[in-house]
Protein backbone atom coordinates (compact mmCIF):
# COMPACT_ATOMS: atom_id res chain seq x y z
CA UNK A 1 0.00 0.00 0.00
CA UNK A 2 1.20 3.41 -0.78
CA UNK A 3 1.40 6.19 1.91
CA UNK A 4 1.34 9.08 -0.30
CA UNK A 5 -0.67 12.06 0.58
CA UNK A 6 -2.26 13.07 -2.93
CA UNK A 7 -5.98 14.78 -2.54
CA UNK A 8 -8.74 12.19 -2.33
CA UNK A 9 -11.13 12.64 -5.36
CA UNK A 10 -14.27 13.36 -5.24
CA UNK A 11 -15.67 10.09 -6.24
CA UNK A 12 -13.46 8.34 -3.06
CA UNK A 13 -14.81 10.97 -0.70
CA UNK A 14 -18.07 10.67 -1.81
CA UNK A 15 -17.72 6.36 -2.44
CA UNK A 16 -16.90 6.26 1.20
CA UNK A 17 -19.58 8.41 2.57
CA UNK A 18 -21.68 6.15 1.13
CA UNK A 19 -20.72 3.26 4.02
CA UNK A 20 -22.20 5.63 6.47
CA UNK A 21 -25.22 6.09 4.53
CA UNK A 22 -25.30 2.11 5.03
CA UNK A 23 -24.43 1.97 8.49
CA UNK A 24 -27.24 4.58 9.45
CA UNK A 25 -29.89 2.43 8.31
CA UNK A 26 -29.52 -0.09 11.09
CA UNK A 27 -27.58 2.31 13.83
CA UNK A 28 -30.60 4.74 13.84
CA UNK A 29 -33.67 2.13 13.30
CA UNK A 30 -31.80 0.61 16.40
CA UNK A 31 -31.19 4.02 18.03
CA UNK A 32 -34.44 5.64 16.96
CA UNK A 33 -37.38 3.25 17.58
CA UNK A 34 -36.10 0.30 19.15
CA UNK A 35 -36.74 1.12 22.75
CA UNK A 36 -40.49 2.64 21.25
CA UNK A 37 -40.82 -0.48 19.16
CA UNK A 38 -39.62 -2.17 22.79
CA UNK A 39 -41.82 -1.21 25.02
CA UNK A 40 -45.34 0.02 22.91
CA UNK A 41 -45.30 -2.40 19.93
CA UNK A 42 -43.06 -5.94 20.42
CA UNK A 43 -44.64 -5.72 24.28
CA UNK A 44 -41.97 -5.68 26.91
CA UNK A 45 -40.97 -3.26 30.14
CA UNK A 46 -39.71 -0.08 29.83
CA UNK A 47 -36.60 -2.01 32.15
CA UNK A 48 -36.54 -5.24 30.31
CA UNK A 49 -35.77 -3.18 27.51
CA UNK A 50 -32.94 -1.27 28.91
CA UNK A 51 -31.84 -4.16 30.37
CA UNK A 52 -31.04 -5.75 27.30
CA UNK A 53 -29.51 -3.13 25.63
CA UNK A 54 -27.20 -2.29 28.71
CA UNK A 55 -26.72 -5.99 28.53
CA UNK A 56 -25.52 -6.08 24.97
CA UNK A 57 -22.81 -3.69 25.77
CA UNK A 58 -21.10 -6.02 28.47
CA UNK A 59 -20.89 -8.03 25.45
CA UNK A 60 -19.34 -4.49 23.37
CA UNK A 61 -16.86 -5.38 25.55
CA UNK A 62 -15.58 -8.27 24.20
CA UNK A 63 -16.41 -7.79 20.74
CA UNK A 64 -15.18 -4.24 19.75
CA UNK A 65 -11.57 -4.49 20.73
CA UNK A 66 -11.57 -8.42 19.10
CA UNK A 67 -13.26 -6.96 15.58
CA UNK A 68 -10.24 -4.23 15.96
CA UNK A 69 -7.60 -6.60 16.65
CA UNK A 70 -8.59 -9.21 13.90
CA UNK A 71 -8.69 -6.30 11.47
CA UNK A 72 -5.20 -5.11 12.47
CA UNK A 73 -4.42 -8.28 11.47
CA UNK A 74 -6.27 -8.90 8.59
CA UNK A 75 -3.98 -9.66 5.22
CA UNK A 76 -5.65 -9.55 2.05
CA UNK A 77 -5.21 -7.70 -1.17
CA UNK A 78 -8.05 -5.85 -0.63
CA UNK A 79 -6.50 -4.37 2.27
CA UNK A 80 -7.33 -5.13 6.64
CA UNK A 81 -10.36 -3.14 6.46
CA UNK A 82 -12.20 -2.76 2.93
CA UNK A 83 -13.27 -6.61 3.13
CA UNK A 84 -15.34 -6.70 6.35
CA UNK A 85 -17.93 -4.15 4.46
CA UNK A 86 -18.02 -7.06 2.48
CA UNK A 87 -17.71 -9.68 4.13
CA UNK A 88 -20.63 -8.46 6.79
CA UNK A 89 -23.31 -6.65 4.87
CA UNK A 90 -25.55 -9.13 4.27
CA UNK A 91 -25.31 -10.20 7.80
CA UNK A 92 -25.90 -7.18 9.48
CA UNK A 93 -28.98 -6.76 6.58
CA UNK A 94 -30.42 -9.78 8.45
CA UNK A 95 -29.92 -9.11 12.00
CA UNK A 96 -31.38 -5.86 11.39
CA UNK A 97 -34.58 -7.86 10.25
CA UNK A 98 -34.69 -10.31 12.69
CA UNK A 99 -34.68 -7.69 15.50
CA UNK A 100 -37.45 -5.82 14.10
CA UNK A 101 -39.37 -9.37 13.73
CA UNK A 102 -41.84 -9.89 16.74
CA UNK A 103 -41.98 -13.78 17.25
CA UNK A 104 -45.17 -15.87 18.38
CA UNK A 105 -43.48 -16.68 21.69
CA UNK A 106 -44.45 -16.08 25.42
CA UNK A 107 -43.00 -13.67 27.39
CA UNK A 108 -39.94 -15.49 27.90
CA UNK A 109 -39.26 -16.45 24.76
CA UNK A 110 -39.85 -12.93 23.71
CA UNK A 111 -37.46 -11.49 25.93
CA UNK A 112 -34.89 -13.94 25.13
CA UNK A 113 -35.51 -13.52 21.01
CA UNK A 114 -34.53 -9.62 21.56
CA UNK A 115 -31.90 -9.94 23.60
CA UNK A 116 -30.47 -12.23 21.14
CA UNK A 117 -31.17 -10.16 18.23
CA UNK A 118 -29.98 -7.02 19.38
CA UNK A 119 -26.61 -9.03 20.60
CA UNK A 120 -26.34 -9.93 16.59
CA UNK A 121 -26.91 -6.75 15.51
CA UNK A 122 -24.77 -5.05 17.74
CA UNK A 123 -22.26 -7.67 16.83
CA UNK A 124 -22.62 -7.48 12.89
CA UNK A 125 -22.51 -3.85 13.46
CA UNK A 126 -19.56 -3.96 14.66
CA UNK A 127 -17.39 -5.86 11.96
CA UNK A 128 -19.18 -3.30 9.13
CA UNK A 129 -18.42 0.04 11.05
CA UNK A 130 -15.27 -0.66 13.21
CA UNK A 131 -13.15 -1.37 10.07
CA UNK A 132 -14.97 0.90 7.66
CA UNK A 133 -14.34 4.08 10.65
CA UNK A 134 -10.44 3.21 10.65
CA UNK A 135 -10.49 2.45 6.77
CA UNK A 136 -10.71 6.52 7.06
CA UNK A 137 -7.19 6.60 8.99
CA UNK A 138 -5.66 4.77 6.37
CA UNK A 139 -6.55 5.87 3.14
CA UNK A 140 -4.51 9.22 3.54
CA UNK A 141 -2.16 11.01 5.85
CA UNK A 142 -3.00 14.64 5.45
CA UNK A 143 -5.00 15.39 8.90
CA UNK A 144 -6.84 17.87 7.01
CA UNK A 145 -8.42 15.59 4.08
CA UNK A 146 -9.08 13.62 6.91
CA UNK A 147 -11.35 16.23 8.48
CA UNK A 148 -12.67 16.64 5.17
CA UNK A 149 -13.54 12.64 4.40
CA UNK A 150 -14.93 12.66 7.51
CA UNK A 151 -17.37 15.56 6.75
CA UNK A 152 -18.61 13.65 3.76
CA UNK A 153 -18.92 10.86 5.92
CA UNK A 154 -20.88 12.41 8.57
CA UNK A 155 -23.10 14.00 5.82
CA UNK A 156 -23.95 11.20 3.50
CA UNK A 157 -24.85 9.86 6.81
CA UNK A 158 -27.08 11.91 7.40
CA UNK A 159 -28.96 11.48 4.79
CA UNK A 160 -29.55 8.14 5.66
CA UNK A 161 -30.35 9.44 8.55
CA UNK A 162 -32.83 11.86 7.55
CA UNK A 163 -34.09 8.51 5.21
CA UNK A 164 -34.85 6.39 8.45
CA UNK A 165 -35.99 9.60 10.34
CA UNK A 166 -39.10 9.50 7.92
CA UNK A 167 -39.91 5.80 9.47
CA UNK A 168 -42.49 6.62 11.86
CA UNK A 169 -44.23 8.52 8.43
CA UNK A 170 -43.58 5.16 6.64
CA UNK A 171 -45.14 3.08 9.46
CA UNK A 172 -48.39 5.01 9.76
CA UNK A 173 -48.88 5.47 6.11
CA UNK A 174 -48.71 1.54 6.19
CA UNK A 175 -51.03 0.43 8.47
CA UNK A 176 -53.73 3.57 8.40
CA UNK A 177 -56.04 1.74 5.87
CA UNK A 178 -56.01 -1.66 7.28
CA UNK A 179 -56.94 0.33 10.67
CA UNK A 180 -59.46 2.30 9.62
CA UNK A 181 -61.15 -0.50 7.83
CA UNK A 182 -61.32 -2.30 11.43
CA UNK A 183 -63.11 0.84 13.25
CA UNK A 184 -65.04 1.16 10.18
CA UNK A 185 -66.07 -2.47 11.01
CA UNK A 186 -66.86 -2.28 14.46
CA UNK A 187 -68.62 1.10 13.61
CA UNK A 188 -66.43 3.03 15.85
CA UNK A 189 -68.18 6.97 15.75
CA UNK A 190 -66.38 9.38 12.87
CA UNK A 191 -64.46 11.40 15.18
CA UNK A 192 -62.48 8.31 15.76
CA UNK A 193 -61.73 7.75 12.49
CA UNK A 194 -60.73 11.45 11.82
CA UNK A 195 -58.23 10.69 14.24
CA UNK A 196 -57.33 7.63 12.24
CA UNK A 197 -56.76 9.38 9.20
CA UNK A 198 -54.61 12.09 10.75
CA UNK A 199 -52.21 8.74 12.18
CA UNK A 200 -53.47 10.34 15.81
CA UNK A 201 -53.41 6.75 17.41
CA UNK A 202 -53.58 8.02 20.82
CA UNK A 203 -57.14 9.55 21.01
CA UNK A 204 -58.90 7.28 18.74
CA UNK A 205 -57.67 4.41 21.09
CA UNK A 206 -60.08 6.74 23.95
CA UNK A 207 -62.77 6.11 21.93
CA UNK A 208 -62.70 2.11 21.94
CA UNK A 209 -63.99 0.94 24.95
CA UNK A 210 -63.75 -2.96 23.95
CA UNK A 211 -59.38 -2.11 23.54
CA UNK A 212 -60.08 -4.58 20.36
CA UNK A 213 -58.71 -1.38 18.56
CA UNK A 214 -54.97 -1.07 20.08
CA UNK A 215 -54.55 -4.57 19.22
CA UNK A 216 -54.97 -4.04 15.63
CA UNK A 217 -52.88 -1.16 15.43
CA UNK A 218 -50.13 -3.32 17.58
CA UNK A 219 -50.60 -5.89 14.74
CA UNK A 220 -49.92 -3.91 12.29
CA UNK A 221 -47.12 -1.49 13.29
CA UNK A 222 -45.57 -4.98 13.65
CA UNK A 223 -45.63 -6.02 9.90
CA UNK A 224 -44.87 -2.31 9.08
CA UNK A 225 -41.70 -2.25 10.87
CA UNK A 226 -40.62 -5.83 9.74
CA UNK A 227 -41.27 -4.45 6.28
CA UNK A 228 -39.21 -0.86 6.85
CA UNK A 229 -36.58 -2.89 7.72
CA UNK A 230 -36.27 -5.48 4.62
CA UNK A 231 -36.21 -2.41 2.77
CA UNK A 232 -33.36 -0.97 4.77
CA UNK A 233 -31.22 -3.48 4.89
CA UNK A 234 -31.36 -4.41 1.39
CA UNK A 235 -30.46 -0.84 -0.15
CA UNK A 236 -27.68 -0.65 2.70
CA UNK A 237 -25.58 -3.89 1.24
CA UNK A 238 -25.98 -2.04 -1.84
CA UNK A 239 -24.76 0.75 -0.58
CA UNK A 240 -21.62 -1.11 1.08
CA UNK A 241 -20.65 -2.97 -1.72
CA UNK A 242 -20.12 0.74 -3.07
CA UNK A 243 -18.39 1.96 -1.20
CA UNK A 244 -16.06 -1.29 -0.94
CA UNK A 245 -14.85 -0.50 -4.57
CA UNK A 246 -15.04 3.57 -4.28
CA UNK A 247 -12.02 3.24 -1.60
CA UNK A 248 -8.44 2.23 -1.42
CA UNK A 249 -5.88 1.91 1.88
CA UNK A 250 -2.98 3.54 1.19
CA UNK A 251 -0.98 3.11 4.90
CA UNK A 252 0.41 0.23 6.06
CA UNK A 253 1.62 -0.11 9.84
CA UNK A 254 5.75 -0.10 9.62
CA UNK A 255 7.07 -2.84 7.57
CA UNK A 256 8.94 -4.13 10.47
CA UNK A 257 6.47 -4.10 12.82
CA UNK A 258 5.44 -7.52 14.64
CA UNK A 259 2.24 -8.73 16.07
CA UNK A 260 2.16 -7.79 19.62
CA UNK A 261 -0.83 -7.24 21.09
CA UNK A 262 0.23 -6.85 25.00
CA UNK A 263 2.33 -3.78 23.45
CA UNK A 264 -0.32 -2.49 20.94
CA UNK A 265 -3.22 -2.19 23.98
CA UNK A 266 -0.09 -0.16 26.16
CA UNK A 267 0.18 1.75 23.41
CA UNK A 268 -3.48 2.83 23.00
CA UNK A 269 -3.97 3.54 26.72
CA UNK A 270 -0.63 4.91 27.03
CA UNK A 271 -1.90 8.14 24.68
CA UNK A 272 -3.78 10.72 26.86
CA UNK A 273 -5.52 12.50 23.90
CA UNK A 274 -6.52 8.91 23.16
CA UNK A 275 -8.34 8.75 26.59
CA UNK A 276 -9.76 11.71 26.38
CA UNK A 277 -11.36 11.01 23.12
CA UNK A 278 -12.61 7.78 24.88
CA UNK A 279 -14.65 9.36 27.70
CA UNK A 280 -15.56 12.26 25.66
CA UNK A 281 -16.97 9.69 22.97
CA UNK A 282 -18.79 7.75 25.99
CA UNK A 283 -20.35 10.90 27.40
CA UNK A 284 -21.36 12.03 24.07
CA UNK A 285 -23.39 8.56 23.31
CA UNK A 286 -24.92 8.90 26.44
CA UNK A 287 -26.50 11.94 25.73
CA UNK A 288 -27.29 11.22 21.89
CA UNK A 289 -28.97 8.21 23.07
CA UNK A 290 -30.81 9.49 26.55
CA UNK A 291 -32.29 11.73 24.11
CA UNK A 292 -33.55 9.90 21.13
CA UNK A 293 -34.44 7.21 23.46
CA UNK A 294 -37.64 8.67 24.75
CA UNK A 295 -38.37 11.78 21.49
CA UNK A 296 -41.73 9.49 20.14
CA UNK A 297 -42.67 8.81 23.73
CA UNK A 298 -42.30 12.77 24.75
CA UNK A 299 -44.43 13.65 21.37
CA UNK A 300 -46.68 11.17 22.01
CA UNK A 301 -47.82 11.64 26.31
CA UNK A 302 -46.60 15.45 26.51
CA UNK A 303 -46.97 17.49 23.49
CA UNK A 304 -49.91 15.02 22.30
CA UNK A 305 -48.91 14.51 18.80
CA UNK A 306 -47.32 11.69 17.91
CA UNK A 307 -46.30 13.02 14.09
CA UNK A 308 -44.54 16.00 15.49
CA UNK A 309 -41.55 13.34 16.24
CA UNK A 310 -41.03 13.12 12.60
CA UNK A 311 -41.17 16.98 12.07
CA UNK A 312 -38.24 16.73 15.04
CA UNK A 313 -36.52 14.07 13.47
CA UNK A 314 -36.24 15.67 10.00
CA UNK A 315 -35.60 19.21 11.23
CA UNK A 316 -32.58 17.69 13.55
CA UNK A 317 -31.39 15.80 10.53
CA UNK A 318 -31.33 18.48 8.22
CA UNK A 319 -29.71 20.81 10.48
CA UNK A 320 -27.06 17.92 11.15
CA UNK A 321 -26.20 18.05 7.10
CA UNK A 322 -25.87 21.85 6.97
CA UNK A 323 -24.20 22.31 10.25
CA UNK A 324 -21.30 19.19 9.39
CA UNK A 325 -20.71 20.96 6.11
CA UNK A 326 -19.22 23.67 8.64
CA UNK A 327 -16.80 21.64 10.55
CA UNK A 328 -14.01 22.01 7.11
CA UNK A 329 -13.99 26.00 6.94
CA UNK A 330 -14.18 26.02 10.72
CA UNK A 331 -10.70 24.04 11.57
CA UNK A 332 -9.11 25.69 8.67
CA UNK A 333 -9.35 29.06 10.77
CA UNK A 334 -9.50 27.83 14.59
CA UNK A 335 -7.81 24.40 16.01
CA UNK A 336 -9.78 21.64 16.01
CA UNK A 337 -9.94 21.27 20.00
CA UNK A 338 -11.31 24.88 20.19
CA UNK A 339 -13.96 24.62 17.58
CA UNK A 340 -15.42 21.23 19.52
CA UNK A 341 -14.95 22.98 22.74
CA UNK A 342 -16.92 25.40 22.04
CA UNK A 343 -19.47 24.32 19.73
CA UNK A 344 -20.19 21.71 22.54
CA UNK A 345 -20.84 24.06 25.25
CA UNK A 346 -23.03 25.74 22.89
CA UNK A 347 -24.95 22.77 22.20
CA UNK A 348 -25.54 22.02 25.80
CA UNK A 349 -26.97 25.15 26.98
CA UNK A 350 -29.83 25.20 24.20
CA UNK A 351 -30.01 21.63 25.03
CA UNK A 352 -31.23 21.96 28.67
CA UNK A 353 -33.13 24.98 27.20
CA UNK A 354 -35.50 22.64 25.22
CA UNK A 355 -37.27 22.04 29.14
CA UNK A 356 -38.65 25.46 28.43
CA UNK A 357 -40.81 24.96 25.68
CA UNK A 358 -44.67 23.74 26.41
CA UNK A 359 -46.92 20.97 25.03
CA UNK A 360 -48.06 23.72 22.65
CA UNK A 361 -45.07 25.48 22.20
CA UNK A 362 -44.32 24.01 18.56
CA UNK A 363 -42.05 26.62 17.09
CA UNK A 364 -39.91 27.54 19.92
CA UNK A 365 -39.23 24.00 20.38
CA UNK A 366 -38.25 22.93 16.90
CA UNK A 367 -36.07 26.41 17.09
CA UNK A 368 -34.13 25.29 20.06
CA UNK A 369 -33.86 22.18 18.58
CA UNK A 370 -32.24 23.32 15.18
CA UNK A 371 -29.77 25.92 16.72
CA UNK A 372 -28.64 23.25 19.18
CA UNK A 373 -28.01 20.64 16.12
CA UNK A 374 -26.21 22.89 14.08
CA UNK A 375 -24.37 24.06 17.02
CA UNK A 376 -23.29 20.55 17.63
CA UNK A 377 -22.85 19.03 14.27
CA UNK A 378 -19.09 20.30 13.41
CA UNK A 379 -17.59 18.19 16.36
CA UNK A 380 -18.86 15.12 14.76
CA UNK A 381 -16.26 14.02 12.24
CA UNK A 382 -14.28 16.41 14.12
CA UNK A 383 -14.40 13.39 16.51
CA UNK A 384 -12.84 10.77 14.53
CA UNK A 385 -10.72 12.88 12.44
CA UNK A 386 -9.06 13.70 15.63
CA UNK A 387 -9.03 9.29 17.07
CA UNK A 388 -6.93 8.96 13.48
CA UNK A 389 -4.64 11.93 14.62
CA UNK A 390 -3.92 9.89 17.93
CA UNK A 391 -2.89 6.66 15.79
CA UNK A 392 -0.68 8.98 14.03
CA UNK A 393 0.72 10.50 17.57
CA UNK A 394 0.90 6.60 18.70
CA UNK A 395 2.85 5.36 15.14
CA UNK A 396 5.50 8.32 15.85
CA UNK A 397 5.99 7.86 19.59
CA UNK A 398 6.12 4.02 19.80
CA UNK A 399 7.03 3.19 16.10
CA UNK A 400 4.10 0.82 15.73
CA UNK A 401 0.78 1.55 14.62
CA UNK A 402 -2.89 -0.20 15.57
CA UNK A 403 -5.72 1.80 13.61
CA UNK A 404 -7.50 -0.94 14.08
CA UNK A 405 -7.96 -1.29 17.46
CA UNK A 406 -7.84 2.66 18.22
CA UNK A 407 -10.69 2.96 16.31
CA UNK A 408 -12.22 0.08 17.99
CA UNK A 409 -12.06 1.65 21.62
CA UNK A 410 -13.68 4.43 20.10
CA UNK A 411 -16.86 2.32 18.44
CA UNK A 412 -16.91 0.70 21.90
CA UNK A 413 -17.38 3.94 23.61
CA UNK A 414 -19.83 4.75 20.76
CA UNK A 415 -21.87 1.62 22.26
CA UNK A 416 -21.49 1.42 25.44
CA UNK A 417 -22.78 4.85 25.51
CA UNK A 418 -25.71 3.90 23.99
CA UNK A 419 -26.13 0.79 26.28
CA UNK A 420 -26.14 3.40 29.52
CA UNK A 421 -28.43 5.67 27.84
CA UNK A 422 -30.90 3.20 27.00
CA UNK A 423 -30.46 1.40 30.50
CA UNK A 424 -30.75 4.99 31.99
CA UNK A 425 -33.68 5.62 30.54
CA UNK A 426 -35.95 2.80 31.03
CA UNK A 427 -34.86 2.62 34.72
CA UNK A 428 -35.39 6.60 35.20
CA UNK A 429 -39.03 6.26 33.37
CA UNK A 430 -39.75 2.30 35.64
CA UNK A 431 -39.36 4.37 38.70
CA UNK A 432 -41.35 7.52 37.21
CA UNK A 433 -44.42 4.58 36.95
CA UNK A 434 -44.20 5.03 32.79
CA UNK A 435 -46.23 2.46 31.24
CA UNK A 436 -46.25 1.97 27.65
CA UNK A 437 -49.75 0.66 27.18
CA UNK A 438 -51.15 3.64 28.93
CA UNK A 439 -52.92 6.30 27.13
CA UNK A 440 -51.73 8.49 29.32
CA UNK A 441 -48.64 9.08 31.79
CA UNK A 442 -48.93 10.42 35.19
CA UNK A 443 -46.96 14.01 35.66
CA UNK A 444 -44.29 11.80 37.51
CA UNK A 445 -43.91 9.94 33.71
CA UNK A 446 -44.05 13.34 31.66
CA UNK A 447 -41.33 15.36 33.99
CA UNK A 448 -39.17 11.99 33.59
CA UNK A 449 -39.42 12.55 29.85
CA UNK A 450 -38.40 16.14 29.33
CA UNK A 451 -35.47 15.93 32.02
CA UNK A 452 -34.40 12.73 29.52
CA UNK A 453 -35.35 14.82 26.26
CA UNK A 454 -33.62 18.64 27.40
CA UNK A 455 -31.66 18.42 31.09
CA UNK A 456 -29.60 15.56 31.17
CA UNK A 457 -28.04 15.28 27.91
CA UNK A 458 -27.44 19.17 27.62
CA UNK A 459 -25.39 18.99 30.75
CA UNK A 460 -23.52 16.16 29.67
CA UNK A 461 -23.10 18.51 26.43
CA UNK A 462 -21.17 20.64 28.78
CA UNK A 463 -18.99 18.15 29.99
CA UNK A 464 -17.99 17.27 27.09
CA UNK A 465 -16.58 20.73 26.36
CA UNK A 466 -14.87 20.71 29.88
CA UNK A 467 -13.06 17.91 29.29
CA UNK A 468 -11.33 18.95 26.20
CA UNK A 469 -9.56 21.44 28.11
CA UNK A 470 -6.89 18.57 28.80
CA UNK A 471 -6.67 17.65 24.85
CA UNK A 472 -3.15 18.34 24.16
CA UNK A 473 -2.48 17.78 20.15
CA UNK A 474 -3.07 20.74 18.72
CA UNK A 475 -2.63 21.48 14.76
CA UNK A 476 1.14 22.60 15.00
CA UNK A 477 2.20 19.19 16.21
CA UNK A 478 0.34 16.93 14.44
CA UNK A 479 1.85 18.55 11.22
CA UNK A 480 5.36 18.03 12.55
CA UNK A 481 3.99 14.55 13.39
CA UNK A 482 2.67 13.60 9.64
CA UNK A 483 5.88 15.01 7.79
CA UNK A 484 8.22 12.61 10.32
CA UNK A 485 6.09 9.58 9.43
CA UNK A 486 6.08 10.74 5.71
CA UNK A 487 9.57 10.55 5.96
CA UNK A 488 10.23 7.21 8.04
CA UNK A 489 8.11 5.58 5.45
CA UNK A 490 9.79 7.05 2.72
CA UNK A 491 13.02 6.13 3.74
CA UNK A 492 11.84 1.99 4.51
CA UNK A 493 9.68 2.19 1.14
Amino acid sequence: MSNNTNKLSFREKFGYGLGDTACHFAWDMAGMFLFFYFTDVYGISAAVAGTIMLAARVWDAISDPLIGILADRTQTKYGKFRPYMIWFAVPMGISLVLLFTTPDYGENGKVIWAAVMYLLLSTTYTAVNLPYSALSGVMTADSTQRTELNQYRFFLGFIGMFIVSFTMVFKNTLIVDEVLSFAQSINMPQEALSFIQAHNWGEARLLDSSGSLREVIVQNERTAFQTISIVLAILGTVLLVISFFSTKERIAPPADQQSNLKEDLKNVFGVQAWLILFILGIITFVLINIQGAVINQYFKYYVGDENQATVLYTATTVSLIIGVLLATPLTKRFEKRNVYLVCSALSGILTVALFIPGEDDFYLLHTINILSKLAIAPTIPLLWSMIADTVDFSEWKNKRRATGLFFSATTFAQKIGGGIAIGLAGWLLTIANYDGEAIQQTDESIFALKMLFSVIPGVLYILTAVLLFWYKLDDKTMEKIKLELIQRREGKA
